[in-house]
């Protein structure tokens, strides 16, 4: 049986040239009753690998596995004969060839919801598919679309050019680059969960919030996906002989045989501070440590949430009880303090920590295999928020630097001018020893050890204008100068990380 890697296409080796060199022939696949035993192999396959947790192929409903949960396959469209036996062989040959189960999942749900408004892609129900598809949004058009086009063509029905023609009117790919909440409120955040944590009294007040804790400070530096921070093991860190500390990620993607594919790691190495957090978290749940191996306790999760329905029981938290603990701490300790921020999101962070990479001169290759994405081409998706974190970056660095944190925030300047304008309010000038004069206030220390450059930036500085306008102009100004200096930043990184070679089979790097 020939071997299937891409989604609906068959890849036959047909000679290897080298090492890195390989000659394939790549042909599409369609459905045949003929070649229904081939799917059945397929099928048997997943169930070894343990993709498919129960069910046979002839039954109408499959349990399969997902990242945190298993997802149920029903296969109800009997009425219409062939086209339930092809979507049972076009769901088999999609995770055959490594598309996750949630998202074939997703496909066949609305492949079906088309089916049963076409009565089987009917040509006089064509309209009628054309009439939902106008009642949906923009997202939900584009996908339903592309899985009824993939499948129509896949199963080669008698209507598939008339209904893929219809589908090729919502081709309008929504972006699906993840909007990144306000930094303004990701700030205030970070500062209400170092308040939270600096302020705690015991070590039960600690525990209730220690996960989020242990998230914020991990999966900003390490860009880890969701699933993967919830399935640390307990012991997921280590010291070596050498005094380096090294944590263990559950990787979810595994390396491909295929050239250009990249081996991605899950050893990675952390600072002191990480492994101590996770140390100390580990000291706190010490009484729960028998009930599992996962780090995050899901019993100590359950020791603060009061539910209505029973308790289920669980080895480890998920999305669900992860997003439940970061509401509860909105609600009970950020909106008191500061208002209704908008939120962060479990995934946001990983987000962070890619940028963060980039901006850092990390290469590609090192970010790949850090990310766990076997292609680098995948992280240029993360390109696009480049521009909103380097900015963030840059007034976060600055506002730590000289800002009180409470009652300066709700103002209509930047982070990177309200401290200043404060420090002018809270001090005179005879309150400094060692004073010179600049531009529109004061130098605190001695200009000759100036390692700022722009008073503005400069936790030394005092400002204190003879013309208060002129003055606060040219503090607001700075925030242009800024974006100015960091888009030519960018633009060079962007031009470095698209000028390199990277070999993906020795891990080499070289300029073009």
């Amino acid at each position: 049986m020939a071997k299937f890697h891409a989604a609906l296409h068959r890849r036959r080796t047909l000679e290897e040239l080298s090492d890195r060199l390989i000659l394939e022939s790549i042909e599409s696949v369609t459905f045949s009753l003929e070649e229904l035993h081939d799917y059945k192999d397929m099928f048997r396959e997943l169930e070894r690998k343990g993709l498919i947790v129960t069910g046979d192929f002839e039954d109408f409903l499959w349990s399969a596995k997902g990242e945190s949960s298993n997802f149920l396959f029903q296969f109800d469209c009997e009425i219409y004969g062939e086209i339930n036996q092809a979507l049972k062989c076009y769901s088999v040959q999609k995770m055959y060839n490594g598309i996750t189960t949630q998202t074939v999942r997703q496909n066949i749900g609305q492949i079906k919801e088309a089916i049963r408004i076409t009565r089987g892609f009917r040509l006089d129900h064509l309209k009628h598919l054309e009439d939902t598809l106008n009642h949906f949004g923009d997202h939900k058009q584009f996908a339903m679309a592309t899985s009824i086009k993939e499948f129509l063509i896949f199963y080669n029905h008698p209507h598939t050019e008339l209904y893929c023609d219809l589908c090729a009117n919502y081709n309008a790919k929504v972006s699906n680059v993840r909007e990144l909440p306000n930094f303004h409120d990701i700030l205030l955040f970070d500062v209400a969960l170092d308040d939270y944590f600096i302020t705690c009294t015991s070590d039960e007040e600690k525990l209730q919030y220690y996960p989020i804790f242990l998230w914020w400070r991990i999966t900003r530096i390490i860009p880890m996906r969701p699933v993967e921070f919830y399935s640390l093991s307990r012991d997921c860190t280590m010291k070596d002989d050498e005094d380096r500390y090294w944590m263990i990620v559950p990787r979810r993607k595994n390396l491909s045989s295929r050239p250009g594919k990249l081996a991605v790691t899950d050893t990675i190495q952390v600072n002191r501070e990480v492994f101590e957090l996770i140390e100390d978290y580990k000291r706190l749940t010490l009484a729960y440590a028998t009930e599992s191996s996962y780090l995050i306790s899901y019993k100590a999760y359950r020791k603060y949430v009061k539910l209505k329905s029973k308790e289920i029981t669980r080895e480890k938290i998920g999305a669900s009880q992860f997003i439940n603990m970061i509401d509860r701490f909105y609600d009970e300790i950020v909106t008191a303090k500061y208002g209704d921020l908008e939120r962060i999101k479990p995934g946001d962070t990983r987000h962070f920590a890619f940028c963060n990479m980039m901006l850092q001169g990390f290469n590609m290759l090192t970010i790949a295999r850090m990310g766990g994405h076997s292609q680098l081409e995948t992280q240029l998706h993360y390109h696009k928020h480049l521009d909103h974190f380097a900015q963030s970056f840059v007034h976060h660095a600055a506002q730590m630097l000289r800002m009180k944190r409470v009652n300066l925030w709700r103002s209509n300047w930047d982070v990177a001018t309200q401290g200043i304008i404060a420090k002018s309010r809270i001090y005179q000038i005879s309150d400094f020893q060692e004073t010179h004069k600049v531009e529109h206030g004061f130098c605190t220390d001695h200009p000759s050890r100036c390692q700022v450059g722009d008073c503005r930036f400069c936790e030394f500085y005092f400002f204190s204008p003879e013309d208060k306008q002129k003055g606060l102009a040219w503090l607001k100004d700075c925030s242009d100068a800024l974006e100015s200096r960091l888009k030519k930043q960018l633009e060079l990184i962007r031009y470095v990380t698209k000028s390199i070679n990277y070999d993906c089979a020795t891990l080499d790097i070289s300029a073009y």
